[in-house]
């Protein structure tokens, strides 16, 4: 097995409308935003990539591929995208705002530099060997946000590449929300994530590339004493002393099979009644308690200017001992539990890839949180999309 590593700075200029929470504008920069690429290749070739932006729509993602799979003959289904969702970066959507102010040179910068950082990577790539090791996170560091104490996925893994003794690259899966600082900064920042690069790098002197699992309903929101970024540096300690270093177990990323499970998005928000079901709950929500202007105001944003006719993808990559997952968009816990336990089968999850379809909440809880008024998926909708998912893995085995 060879591997490659490759990062860049995609750090917009200051003065640039930030997206996340309501629209402001950076004054300053905190820390750089970044790119990673990470190429494997054995039998197969794959490319997973990071961006520290808060979503990635469909189709921009589909215009990287398209370069990248032009430029080196490596297939879509064989590169992975996805973003850190860090809320103190750039706007680069139309999902979550009304009336974005979407830099389109900003975009052809990711574009430039993620095709230049993958022809490095593969120049550099290395012969390797892989572990995985899983460790469960201090609870002190986040948890579920919307009932403390409630179940949460509490497992941080771990992938790690050796060559001759000594870590060369290494990917991180974790399944919180990287949101620490709140609608109140206006410094560019990778947040949560970019201190926790940090503090690996220190510790090890490699980089990780980090991904997110299932997040929907997982933040710093109970653990959080305040919105600065010493709170940052201590959350990112928490989680970074929560690794185990000793307990890995051996990683055969030797061939692979790829599969892809479609599901297709068609309603009117205005004539559906399952969506006006919803909108005449939140507007009387409002009329009660008026705090919840917050809510209505999201859910406006999906009634008027929601995508909703659309068909999106989640990814199967399954190897002999391993299998990773992707889905557009954030998954709640009950969701990725579900696809993380379909079978014995050690399962990354890595959410908010190759599109994004904002929050995928389960029927169960579907109404009773946030979460569920940004989301363009109706109650049941996610269900049977996660269902397919699941389905897939099991027939193909």
């Amino acid at each position: 097995m060879y591997i490659g590593y490759d990062m860049d700075k995609i750090t917009p200029n200051v003065g640039v409308q930030m997206e996340g929470y309501t629209p402001r504008y950076s004054d300053s920069v905190h820390d750089d935003l970044f790119e990673s690429v990470l190429y494997v290749e054995n039998k197969f070739k794959l490319l997973l990539i990071s961006l520290d932006i808060v979503a990635l729509p469909g189709f921009r993602v589909d215009r990287i591929k398209r370069l990248i799979t032009e430029k080196y003959d490596i297939d879509s289904s064989q590169v992975i995208i996805a973003a850190i969702h860090t809320h103190s970066g750039p706007t680069v959507t139309d999902l979550l705002i009304d009336n974005p102010k979407i830099d389109t040179n900003y975009w052809q910068l990711i574009m430039d530099k993620v095709v230049v950082s993958v022809g490095k990577a593969i120049a550099k790539k290395r012969e390797a060997s892989a572990t995985m090791s899983i460790s469960k996170v201090n609870h002190l560091a986040y948890g579920n946000r919307n009932i403390k104490d409630a179940p949460f996925n509490d497992e941080i893994i771990e992938l790690k590449f050796w060559r001759n003794g000594k870590i060369i690259n290494s990917l991180l899966s974790i399944a919180t929300h990287p949101t620490v600082m709140n609608v109140n900064n206006k410094s560019l920042t990778s947040d949560l994530i970019g201190q926790i690069r940090q503090n690996y790098q220190k510790e090890t002197g490699i980089v990780p590339i980090i991904f997110l699992a299932d997040c929907g309903d997982t933040s710093t929101r109970f653990t959080r004493k305040e919105s600065t970024f010493e709170e940052v540096r201590r959350i990112a300690n928490l989680i970074t002393s929560s690794l185990n270093n000793d307990k890995f177990v051996d990683e055969k990323l030797t061939d692979i099979s790829i599969k892809s499970v479609k599901y297709s998005c068609n309603y009117d928000p205005i004539t559906s009644p399952e969506a006006n079901k919803l909108w005449l709950k939140i507007k009387s929500d409002f009329e009660i308690d008026k705090n919840k202007k917050g809510i209505l105001d999201t859910y406006k944003h999906i009634r008027y200017y929601g995508h909703t006719h659309f068909t999106t993808s989640a990814y199967i990559y399954e190897f002999p001992e391993l299998r990773i997952v992707t889905y557009p968009g954030e998954l709640v816990h009950d969701l990725g539990q579900r696809i993380r336990n379909v079978d014995s089968k050690k399962t990354i999850l890595i959410t908010l890839a190759n599109d994004y379809r904002g929050y995928s909440v389960d029927k169960q809880e579907f109404g009773k949180y946030f979460e569920s008024y940004n989301s363009v998926f109706l109650k049941g909708m996610a269900d049977e999309f996660v269902d397919k998912i699941c389905q897939k893995i099991k027939n193909d085995k």
